[in-house]
């Protein structure tokens, strides 16, 4: 329960002549009620209505509730609290534990919460749009997140969840930060929580809880033969390697779409980012014209064998066919001259296939969401 009732907090606030400045870092405010609707009865039994020209320091009549703009809340507890329609502009709230509150339509901008515990609080319309809001580190497993404005730039290295590895949970947030994004049509910062979630997903692919815990008691155990001269950030790189090529029996892991997604990551973002695709299709072109030119894999057709008068193929002519191989045409005049060079020119054509696949895909999505 809160070391302070409704009233003694707004008393306190009276006191000190408002929330600037006001210090009440650590405190306990567990389910107190300072939501604009319990102010709204106060503000009626003292006579005061919207008709008031001079408002008390404690209430901000833009929000119409509880004004807490600049106060040092840090380490506070606000637990189950109702701050409904709060401003809380300005406030210090790292690492406060909110966990449960109930936050619509209040508003935070400019607010430091980085660190802070928001699980399970309700953010409905709550405002946190400002440059210098901060959320990074904050837990946000469980928030109700709907028609709240704020970007992909407060969030920094990322949510609480990320950072503590808590990969599935983190997942969940990215998921409601990105509904949430799509509410508000902010559709380059949507993108942005998609590949945060689905990068959560192959984290949480592999490794798995249990591979985490096999590697941390095999680093724990005394150390034999060559693994006492291995310095210990080696060592378990080489334990999650091994971990991952041939799991000890009964660590589930799974790989296929720790793979799978990857693959998508480094491809085109998950379909997000067409000129990363666009990128490695250019890459590929002189990339498999050297392996031509190298290897000598190429020879004119007969048809122009007489022309060429038994002169090498020049650079350009290997990228020509390198081109050529990828878009899946062919100009008659150079055809692979071994078994070897027609594998390879197969390979770079279903490349070149779905390379141009995966682009009209990844356009698609970026036109849509624009």
């Amino acid at each position: 329960m809160s070391d302070l009732t409704t009233e003694q907090f707004i008393d306190l606030l009276l006191r000190r002549g408002g929330p600037q400045r006001l210090d009440l870092a650590g405190r306990d405010f567990n389910e107190i009620d300072l939501s604009g609707e319990m102010l709204a009865e106060l503000l009626e039994e003292m006579g005061l209505g919207d008709e008031t020209a001079r408002w008390p320091a404690w209430f901000e009549p833009w929000t119409k509730g509880i004004s807490l703009s600049g106060a040092n809340l840090r380490n506070a507890h606000f637990r189950m609290a109702d701050l409904r329609n709060a401003c809380l502009e300005g406030a210090d709230l790292r690492r406060a534990d909110m966990a449960g509150a109930f936050l619509q339509e209040a508003t935070l901008e400019d607010a430091d919460l980085r660190g802070a515990n928001l699980t399970g609080a309700v953010l409905s319309h709550t405002v946190i749009w400002a440059k210098f809001a901060s959320l990074e580190g904050a837990d946000l497993y469980g928030a109700r997140i709907q028609f709240s404005p704020c970007s992909r730039e407060q969030f920094g290295r990322g949510v609480g969840e990320e950072l503590d590895g808590d990969w599935l949970r983190a997942r969940e947030v990215y998921l409601a930060l990105r509904h949430n994004f799509l509410d508000l049509g902010r559709h380059a910062d949507a993108s942005w929580a998609y590949r945060k979630e689905q990068r959560m997903s192959r984290a949480a692919a592999f490794p798995s809880e249990e591979g985490d815990r096999w590697v941390r008691d095999e680093l724990a155990a005394p150390r034999k033969g060559l693994a006492r001269w291995i310095p210990e950030g080696v060592l378990r790189r080489l334990l999650y390697l091994r971990l991952f090529v041939r799991p000890p029996k009964g660590v589930p892991l799974r790989r296929q779409q720790y793979l799978v997604n990857g693959l998508q990551d480094l491809s085109c973002e998950y379909g997000e980012n067409p000129w990363r695709l666009a990128g490695w299709g250019g890459i590929s072109v002189p990339l498999f014209a050297a392996i031509y030119f190298l290897l000598d894999l190429l020879a004119p057709v007969p048809v122009t064998l007489a022309m060429s008068a038994g002169q090498p193929l020049n650079p350009l002519e290997y990228l020509t066919f390198s081109l050529s191989s990828l878009t899946t045409m062919s100009f008659l005049r150079w055809e692979p001259a071994s078994t070897l060079g027609a594998i390879l020119a197969s390979l770079q054509a279903a490349l070149g296939i779905s390379f141009f696949a995966l682009l009209m895909y990844s356009l698609g999505r970026r036109m849509s969401n624009d």
